[in-house]
């Protein structure tokens, strides 16, 4: 009989071994920020066991802390999906989900993850949120920003400049929306999915930072102290690195550097950001109405609804969102996955439901160094 159960300190090699055997790839190489000497890996991992004590399935979850708005969201990313391709098609995968769900159900308001949307939409996932992301060309670059004046921006690799111990912190908390990020682990995180921390220097002063992949054609994470200066700051990208095209993604409620980029980008994409699994559906409602309501602005309306029996009504007034936990008699009953792809979707708008237009999808995204 297989045991499914939470992985042993001294399974952390036999684990290891098994995700880049089955993925093909050095997933201590891909994530630094979670495997290396001395991590405490088998705390976020369950594996399963054969009656013989080979272990041949595993997945992970990564805690995670979101604030917004004075706002509080406990998250949970879920990774490392593995089934060893000798034991495929037994339920392993099936019953550690489960026991992740059932674990996480009770402690988080939030699950997410990366994966194909059907296979997961059977674990209570959809696929929503949403990602801006603007391609831009050289084209664009030498008609667009012709009267731009890059010369003043540098970039160099962001852990050998000085004070950029002091940078992050600005940044971090003068977002709409982030998520905690442990300042031990920094360096690994910026570098996990083999991507390239960059500095960005303004006469010599540190203004902000990008991440980019290893050939330059994505940009994760334009972080700067000043949307004003994004145009300058990607021109001299394109200079520095003698780039023809790169892509750059953003969430939606950086308004001020979204603007920026839509005025000079060949052409932008709206895309779902992730797959989401809401636990508590007013926490997640509160954060996400609240940020979109400072940033994109909602029209008042009001809508009670019981989202997988959890009662929920929904007031905005001059952008001030009030979420409450209860529903009027009347109210409409939304399974989990309904609910969820009214909150998350553009698929709500044709579920005929007296629901402000411009109130969903939520702007849910996560960076790419925070995803697991």
């Amino acid at each position: 009989m297989t045991i499914y159960r939470q992985a042993r300190p001294e399974e952390r090699n036999e684990y290891v071994d098994l995700a880049n055997h089955t993925f093909g790839f050095d997933i201590e190489e891909l994530l630094p920020k979670v495997y290396y000497k001395g991590d405490h890996s088998d705390r976020i991992t369950k594996v399963a066991e054969t009656e013989s004590g080979k272990l041949v399935a595993e997945n992970a979850v990564l805690p995670q802390t979101v604030h917004a708005s004075g706002k509080t969201l406990l998250a949970n990313f879920l990774g490392i999906m593995v089934v060893d391709p000798k034991y495929r098609g037994e339920g392993h995968m099936k019953e550690l989900m489960k026991l992740q769900l059932e674990e996480m159900s009770g402690q988080y308001h939030i699950s997410i993850l990366g994966g194909q949307r059907q296979r997961y939409e059977y674990f209570g996932y959809t696929s929503g949120g949403v990602q801006y992301r603007y391609h831009i060309n050289i084209s664009n670059i030498r008609h667009a920003l012709k009267d731009t004046d890059s010369n003043e921006i540098l970039f160099s690799p962001f852990f050998e400049i000085a004070g950029w111990e002091k940078l992050l912190p600005r940044i971090f908390t003068s977002r709409e929306v982030y998520v905690e990020r442990n300042p031990d682990t920094l360096q690994s995180l910026f570098t996990s999915y083999h991507q390239h921390p960059w500095g960005i220097q303004k006469n010599g002063t540190l203004i902000g930072y990008l991440i980019s992949s290893e050939d330059h054609s994505t940009v994760s994470e334009l972080a700067l102290l000043s949307p004003q200066d994004t145009k300058k700051v990607i021109k001299a990208y394109f200079h520095q690195f003698h780039l023809k095209s790169s892509s750059f993604l953003f969430p939606e409620y950086e308004v001020a550097i979204c603007k920026e980029v839509s005025d000079f980008a060949e052409y932008y994409q709206i895309q779902p950001s992730n797959m989401y699994n809401i636990f508590d559906f007013a926490a997640v409602l509160d954060m996400f109405l609240t940020v979109k309501s400072r940033t994109c602005g909602l029209s008042d309306g009001i809508f009670s609804a019981v989202m997988d029996h959890q009662p929920i009504t929904i007031t905005v007034c001059q952008n001030h969102v009030r979420v409450e936990s209860h529903a009027d008699k009347d109210a409409v009953h939304l399974s989990k996955m309904d609910a969820q792809k009214l909150l998350l979707t553009p698929y709500g708008r044709y579920m005929e439901l007296s629901v402000p237009l411009d109130w969903f999808p939520l702007p849910l995204f996560w960076y790419t160094v925070d995803c697991f």
